[in-house]
């Protein structure tokens, strides 16, 4: 009887021990291919498979929550590339949650929430229930319903990088991550429009396709989706059947298109364990708009292959917690667009000066945007920017008066080889209110500035001084008069030696009727006539002889 009641107790330990080890197992193990809805996941329950919980049939790809560069703050729903550890997609990219942060598969979809449980993405609704999450050999993540047929597809919603078997929509746009480690969406962008694939920099285009010499044109139909396949890159158009234009290479099995987080584009072959790079676009580092942050000088090292950075004359290095340039004047400082925040009174009150560029430099949207006008003078290039908060900066051409502005944001600046001695860069600085003198060498212009507060406050004060010196004169004016009158005896008479103090060089000088009486006599020595009247001789208290002219005779 106890050796059967021990047997039991210990039957039952076993039977507990062995459960308890089966459902571990089932809670931290990956799948393959299918999981079914009322799944749970973090990176803490699959940690012994770096958050894998789903891999493809073939093992090509796996799903995980993950984090990049093996950081422990960011964790990501994603989709991998196994051989190259590449992410081809992730879910809460600008949503990153902890490492005991949960993604729940229900009917619903799919529920990405922080360990507190608040939600941070989700798939919008379905048109019905979801019977199975699939993991695909070329890297899709389908939801299937019932029949197996597809309610949603990660190849739908790209991030920063497609494959093969997957199409980028004309109008859809793949969008840069800020760093390898963090997924956020950056700056740049590769959009397919109709007529070209492009790469815009905060929405300024900076690349095209057609641009690259190994780029081929094939027919001019409208683009309508970018893929790339086993023999190349290439835009379609016509629903698919014709290829618009192409970029061909070796035949590799699997190939990774992506716009990296410094903004160019490239392709990637992968051969077993070797890796080949095979397109970059664009090919010279500086062309890509912030590579040496805000006014940065980027020069191609032709040694090195490879852009290094500087900073323009004027202007010294940004501080830590800012990339790029800035100006070496403490009372200046470059300006930034307008907003929906500055009144117009802050926007009036602005002070411009330009920064003159050197010869030989070029920025990245002057091949790409046309001259706002032709035929101006640089002076009025300049106004155009001072009264356009949006403008920060142009490039006047000479021989054409072509002005350029550039807007918005201030990119890099590019140094290039042909020293162009007709195209020349300015910058446009804000000037503080201590700013009184400016070192003539310091490149610094001040044509097309505007002055409205220098107006405000001189106007009204050169008004009071002119009132202040009129109102001396009147009475000055009037103590003469005073004094001639006590002298004279007679009313409103000045003698010619009084009013020289006013008289104004270059103007006749100005005698009272009584002083020309004195000088000749009350009219007595007529020495002449004609014209109206008599010519009499006199003479001033100067001892000067002038000849007076008195008219008698107006005629009609």
């Amino acid at each position: 009887m106890f050796f059967f009641s021990s047997t039991l107790r210990m039957g039952r330990f076993l039977f507990f021990i062995t459960g308890f080890i089966f459902l571990s197992l089932v809670s931290g193990s990956s799948f393959s291919k299918f999981i079914y809805p009322n799944f749970t996941a973090s990176h803490i329950q699959f940690i012994d498979h770096s958050g894998a919980f789903l891999s493809s049939r073939n093992g090509t790809f796996k799903a995980a929550i993950f984090n990049p560069g093996a950081q422990q703050t960011k964790f990501y729903l994603c989709v991998i590339h196994v051989v190259s550890n590449n992410i081809i997609w992730s879910a809460n990219r600008d949503t990153p949650i902890s490492s005991s942060g949960k993604m729940n598969f229900t009917p619903e979809g799919i529920i990405i929430s922080d360990q507190n449980g608040n939600l941070r993405w989700s798939i919008s609704t379905l048109k019905s229930s979801v019977n199975a999450l699939l993991l695909t050999e070329m890297g899709n993540l389908v939801l299937l319903d019932q029949f197996n047929g597809s309610l949603w597809e990660s190849f739908h919603c790209p991030m920063d990088t497609i494959v093969i078997g997957q199409h980028l929509l004309a109008g859809v746009s793949l969008s840069s991550a800020l760093s390898d480690y963090d997924l956020s969406t950056g700056n740049y962008s590769l959009t397919v429009g109709a007529s070209d694939a492009v790469l815009q920099w905060q929405g300024q285009t900076y690349w095209k396709l057609s641009m690259d010499t190994k780029a081929y044109v094939n027919s001019n139909y409208m683009k309508e989706y970018m893929a790339i396949n086993r023999t190349g890159l290439y835009l379609f158009g016509k629903n698919g059947s014709a290829v618009v234009m192409q970029v061909i290479w070796s035949p590799s099995n699997f190939r990774i298109a992506k716009l990296d987080a410094s903004g160019q584009f490239t392709v990637i072959s992968f051969s077993s364990n070797d890796s080949v790079l095979e397109f970059v676009g664009p090919n010279d580092g500086c062309r890509i708009p912030f590579i040496c942050g805000k006014v940065g000088l980027c020069t191609d090292d032709t040694i090195s292959g490879s852009p290094t950075c500087s900073c323009p004359s004027g202007c010294g290095v940004a501080s830590q917690n800012a990339s790029g340039c800035m100006l070496s004047e403490g009372s200046q400082y470059l300006p930034v667009a307008c907003n929906s925040t500055m009144t117009v009174s802050q926007l009036g009150s602005s002070v411009f000066a330009y920064l003159r560029l050197n010869y030989g430099m070029d920025y990245f949207t002057t091949d790409f945007s046309d001259p706002i006008t032709y035929g101006v003078g640089l002076s009025v290039c300049q106004d155009f920017c001072s009264t356009d908060y949006s403008c920060l900066g142009i490039f006047y051409r000479n021989s054409s008066g072509s002005c350029y502005v550039f807007e918005n944001v201030l990119g890099s600046i590019i140094s290039t080889e042909t020293g162009d001695d007709d195209m020349l860069g300015y910058i446009k600085v804000v000037v503080g209110p201590k700013q009184t003198n400016l070192n003539p060498n310091n490149n610094l212009s001040y044509q097309g500035q505007k002055l409205p507060l220098s107006a405000l406050v001189l106007l009204p004060f050169t008004g009071f001084v002119l009132l202040a010196a009129l109102g001396f004169l009147w009475w000055r004016r009037s103590k003469v008069n005073k004094a001639i009158d006590w002298k004279s005896g007679h009313t409103n008479s000045l003698s010619s030696e009084d009013l020289y103090t006013f008289y104004i060089p270059g103007l006749p000088q100005r005698f009272e009727y009584e002083e020309l009486e004195v000088a000749t006599g009350n009219f007595k020595t007529q020495i002449g006539s004609g014209g109206f009247g008599a010519v009499y001789k006199g003479t001033l208290l100067d001892k000067t002889v002038v000849a007076v002219k008195k008219i008698t005779n107006l005629g009609v």
